[in-house]
């Protein structure tokens, strides 16, 4: 399904521009003979998405760029390789690396896409997902959402989620209450028609309707 707000939206809704910035540490060592990066404790699992690039007076490890998207692959807590893609082989380094800076990219997308769903459940299901343009009540829940998730990630915030889950949520049902429940013109014209059909078919039972009610001969 597709997030219903965009990380543009974040921006709109009021995270100022340069509070997410995704934590890094330098390489030890990217060794060319062995294409495998030292970093003590690096915490990273295989298929994490990384980014690279060369610190002031630094050189990457060629054939790597700087702003790529990177998969590690882990070997031992302190070394790893990186793939082009994921579950991809590793990459064959020509050159060793000097002074270079390896990071993770925040999960902007993920987080999105896991608070739409968050507030899928609190819309009727016959409208869910939302059409697009989607309306502007919940791409600010959204938005404003996943920006103090994605904040509390980088480590700038201590924010609690489950307070602001739970004013979202109240602010959801006070909103999707005014939403219809089924479509009332169909809805009527269905009706008509089949009270029209019910009233011209004879009863094969041989019983009647009387302003009363149904009765029994």
């Amino acid at each position: 399904m597709t997030a219903y707000a965009t990380r543009r939206d974040l921006y709109r809704y009021g995270l100022p521009r340069g509070t997410l910035s995704s934590e890094g540490r330098e390489v030890s060592s990217s060794v060319a003979s062995t294409n495998v990066l030292t970093l003590t404790d690096h915490g990273f699992e295989t298929d994490d998405e990384v980014l690279v690039r060369a610190l002031e007076d630094g050189t990457l490890s060629a054939p790597l760029v700087a702003g790529t998207t990177y998969y590690a692959i882990r070997l031992t807590a302190d070394t790893f390789s990186l793939a082009t893609a994921a579950a991809g082989s590793a990459i064959d380094l020509t050159t060793n690396g000097t002074t270079m800076w390896i990071s993770t990219e925040l999960p902007f997308d993920d987080v999105l896409e896991f608070y739409s769903r968050f507030v899928d459940a609190f819309i009727p299901a016959h409208l869910v997902p939302l059409e697009s343009p989607c309306p502007v009540t919940v791409v600010a829940l959204v938005a404003e959402l996943a920006a103090k998730k994605l904040q509390l990630l980088a480590g700038v915030s201590s924010v609690v989620m489950t307070e602001l889950e739970l004013a979202a949520k109240a602010q959801l049902e006070r909103w999707a209450k005014g939403l219809p429940l089924r479509d009332a013109a169909v809805t009527t014209s269905a009706s008509k028609a089949i009270s029209s059909t019910l009233s011209s078919v004879a009863d094969p039972r041989g019983w009647h309707t009387s302003t009363g009610g149904g009765s029994i001969p």
